[in-house]
């Protein structure tokens, strides 16, 4: 796995950028799987729907050009008994890419690719960046 994410950051890298995301939307429907984050995210972080992904370009990914993926970034506030902290989330997922024919893509060839399918895979609460 590690090799594979390293082969597709080193790949296309140059051609990544941000790209806005909204929490409600793009990532709650994410941890809709795993209910114990969703509850603690929600019961604990007042986060601002607006946040940003890694945005896929055309040159990198043809056919996915101008998709978002994580990790994503949000700022929220920590709910905290002597008032809100302000702090960054960060979610991170699982990425993976698939061919017109629905095959994953394991080889690295990821201008052939489609579709790509997205799994919830950690947080991490930062100080506000």
């Amino acid at each position: 796995m590690l090799v594979a994410v390293g082969v597709l950051f080193s790949a296309v890298m140059p051609a990544w950028a941000d790209g806005s995301v909204s929490f409600q939307s793009d990532v709650l429907p994410m941890l809709k799987a795993r209910p114990e984050f969703e509850r603690f995210l929600l019961g604990t972080l007042k986060v601002n729907d607006a946040g940003s992904g890694t945005r896929i370009s055309d040159l990198a990914m043809p056919h996915l050009g101008g998709t978002r993926m994580g990790p994503y970034e949000f700022q929220a506030s920590w709910r905290d008994a002597g008032g809100d902290v302000p702090v960054t989330l960060v979610i991170d997922t699982d990425v993976k890419f698939f061919d017109k024919a629905g095959r994953e893509i394991r080889d690295g060839r990821l201008k052939q690719a489609t579709r790509l399918r997205e799994t919830f895979s950690g947080m991490q609460i930062e100080p506000r960046r």
